[in-house]
């Protein structure tokens, strides 16, 4: 098996515990051309976000059999060429939303509370101690807009709404 992007240390010895692992063991990603060669001799891969399986793939890699996918969509796959080939392809619905949504959330509250500047204070040895500068207005009350409410956005909304926000959004797809 094919491993093509870094994972925790646990789940390649858990996984070596059923068949070969051929691991990427750095947190930067293989080119294409490599991921390609190792992956002409497995049977089964697991693929990430920056990683692309197209017919061309599919033929460099004819004992392929299995690619379970860890990323949110599978853009970067195509499905009716896996399909032809006999090739599975397994991938975690919503496996990112929540984090994607927190991510959101974190950044607002950056932005709402002046965190970079008052980091780069602290860290910079400015902080004097409590003075009438880096207000911020925060998210309690503040009116949060989102424009589709797909997994990720209707994740931000849910989000908005504990921290108080009132929450308006546009979708194709009509929501609660």
């Amino acid at each position: 098996m094919l491993v093509t992007h870094w994972v925790h240390p646990e789940a390649i010895e858990r996984l070596s515990q059923s068949c070969e692992i051929l691991a990427n063991p750095t947190r930067e990603a293989w080119p294409p051309e490599r991921v390609r060669a190792q992956a002409a001799g497995c049977d089964a891969m697991i693929a990430f976000m920056p990683d692309r399986v197209d017919t061309a793939f599919l033929e460099a890699c004819p004992r392929l059999r299995v690619i379970a996918a860890a990323l949110k969509g599978a853009d970067n796959f195509d499905l009716e060429a896996c399909t032809q080939r006999g090739v599975w392809l397994a991938v975690v619905p919503e496996r990112l939303a929540g984090p994607t949504a927190e991510l959101a959330l974190a950044l607002l509250l950056a932005v709402t509370r002046n965190l970079l500047p008052g980091d780069d204070q602290v860290r910079g040895g400015a902080f004097r101690g409590w003075r009438p500068q880096l207000y911020g207005t925060g998210l309690c009350g503040a009116t949060l807009g989102i424009i589709g409410l797909g997994s990720i956005g209707s994740a931000v909304a849910r989000i908005g709404q504990a921290f108080g926000m009132k929450v308006m959004a546009a979708s194709r797809t009509p929501k609660d």
